[in-house]
């Protein structure tokens, strides 16, 4: 399917064959995608705003410095998707299938991922910033250098989680489950500071 040319807006593009295809440079505004079939579907450098991929099939997809920008993929299947470098910002991934996902680097501030199963994914440099995990299962996941200013992770389990040298001005962890999380000196006193301790 050629795509360098491809624009659309507002339009109902569910029955469209997207399974393998590849698409370059195009620009969704507005569209759905509602239980679309695009399994194996290859996007670089396109754009996705405000568009719904409730229940659609991106199962084995991958996604090269394209930008979703406020989608909603709730009930979506994601399994081994792959977004590189990719942006997310204010989409909801909300009782989407993560099975396997892979982001590598990429912005998705303000992305919502309530209750989310988010074990050991490797999440690592991406920008987290305003995002939202309440309640999210992120045990044993890699969030090193990760932004995450201003995240909220109320009662996320961070079990055996690594936040070392990732950003965490303004996050409340009090509620988050921090057992064996990986934190490095920095984060420790925020921590402790943020628990009302007094450092001497």
């Amino acid at each position: 399917m050629p795509s360098e040319q491809i624009r659309y807006e507002n339009q109902d593009l569910r029955e469209q064959d997207w399974e393998d295809q590849e698409l370059c440079g195009a620009v969704f505004s507005d569209c759905r995608f509602y239980g679309a079939a695009m399994s194996g579907l290859f996007t670089k450098c396109c754009q996705f705003i405000n568009c719904d991929f409730s229940f659609a099939q991106l199962s084995g997809s991958r996604h090269v410095r394209s930008a979703f920008l406020n989608c909603r993929f709730h009930g979506t299947s994601l399994f081994s998707a792959s977004f590189e470098e990719c942006k997310g910002t204010g989409s909801n991934f909300t009782g989407a299938d993560l099975t396997g996902l892979t982001l590598t680097g990429g912005n998705f501030s303000f992305s919502i991922w309530e209750g989310c199963s988010l074990q050991k994914m490797d999440f690592q440099s991406c920008s987290f910033e305003g995002a939202n995990f309440t309640e999210a299962d992120l045990e044993k996941s890699n969030l090193s250098g990760c932004n995450l200013r201003q995240a909220i992770v109320s009662r996320a389990n961070l079990f055996g989680a690594d936040l070392r040298e990732a950003r965490i001005e303004g996050v409340d962890l009090k509620s988050a489950k921090l057992k064996k999380t990986k934190i490095d000196l920095q984060q420790a006193v925020y921590l402790a500071e943020s628990l009302g301790a007094e450092l001497g």
